[in-house]
């Protein structure tokens, strides 16, 4: 459980970066960045939710919901750059963010599986 924590302060760390840099987002981009900011609340809340439950199935439903979530901001953040919202630096630290993410909810997943 204690990698879930970790899972959950990396998340945050860069859940905050992500809303320093959607604060310059053009007014015309306003659906992109109300997606951004309801898959960065929903990644939070199927942390919350995996958490919560005791059931290895539902662990799991929630882990693989947390990885839906973190390839949707990995998509947005693509459109985002595309669009030149934000820097090259900026999409590859958020890149390396996510990629070091989806590693550890991957070997969570495993953990799982192997209890």
């Amino acid at each position: 459980m204690n990698s879930n924590f970790i899972l959950l302060n990396k998340t945050q760390k860069t859940i905050e970066y992500y809303n320093k840099l959607i604060l310059n987002f053009s007014k015309k981009e306003v659906v992109l960045k109300q997606d951004i900011e309801k898959t960065s609340f929903s990644l939070i809340r199927n942390l919350f939710a995996f958490n919560i439950n005791d059931t290895e199935r539902i662990k799991q439903k929630f882990l693989k919901d947390y990885l839906v979530d973190l390839s949707m901001l990995n998509f947005y953040t693509n459109i985002s750059y595309s669009k030149k919202m934000i820097s090259k630096h900026q999409l590859e630290v958020l890149t390396k963010c996510f990629i070091e993410l989806k590693k550890i909810t991957y070997g969570l997943i495993r953990k799982e599986v192997k209890e």
